[in-house]
């Protein structure tokens, strides 16, 4: 599905190196990927998804697969994003409970997204979940986030309200996985589901250029 999120648009690929996940890619799989889209003109920038990994391995992939970003999806505190983001540009996941005030929003955002070489990304809140919940944030409190550091907006996003959340919370841009996959089937993507996404935020966000 690699290559239909590339032709649908995608400025970003995610690849999941946490093994409980049922979106885990091992090194085979991995390799398979960014090989199917080493022929494309206009290639996505590859982002390595990790949970509390060794800076060494996260360096070692990140050179193995040609990896633009480390995601960081675990429990990494802003001194160690700081010395990661030394390797990469890092992604920084941020998970905020479903129903929380702005102000408090930023004062959990700021030791990570004051970082230089950091963006932020907005997902939420499930115990014992590090991402991928499905759920829907807060948007207001991603909005107050989104004005003051580089922002990716996740939880819960799908073809039917990516144009809403994009022109409320005005990101730099939205991150999906289980919102674009088939029914009860987590891991497994829905082509069509992608390609709707794709034109859904990519319309909006040049709808909002367009109007700045």
């Amino acid at each position: 599905m690699a290559l239909k999120a590339v032709e649908s648009g995608a400025d970003l690929l995610g690849l999941v190196f946490y093994p409980p996940s049922p979106r885990f890619l091992t090194d085979e799989a991995a390799a398979g990927l960014v090989e199917s889209i080493a022929g494309f003109e206009r290639k996505p920038g590859l982002v390595g998804l990790f949970v509390n990994v060794p800076l060494e391995e996260m360096a070692r992939k990140a050179e193995q697969y040609g990896l633009d970003y480390l995601q960081l999806s675990g429990d990494e505190t802003p001194a160690q994003v700081a010395e990661i983001s030394r390797v990469r540009p890092v992604i920084r996941a941020l998970r905020l409970p479903a129903t929380i005030e702005p102000e408090a929003a930023l004062e959990l955002a700021a030791p990570f997204g004051s970082l230089p070489g950091v963006t932020l990304l907005l997902d939420t809140h499930k115990q014992g979940m590090y991402g991928g919940t499905g759920q829907t944030g807060d948007w207001q409190a991603a909005r107050a986030i989104a004005q003051n550091y580089p922002t990716l907006l996740a939880g819960g996003l799908k073809p039917g309200n990516v144009a809403q959340a994009v022109e409320l919370v005005r990101p730099w841009g939205v991150d999906v996985s289980s919102g674009v996959e088939m029914d009860g089937a987590p891991g497994v993507k829905d082509p069509l589901k992608i390609e709707q996404f794709c034109h859904a935020a990519r319309f909006d966000a040049a709808l909002n250029r367009a109007e700045k």
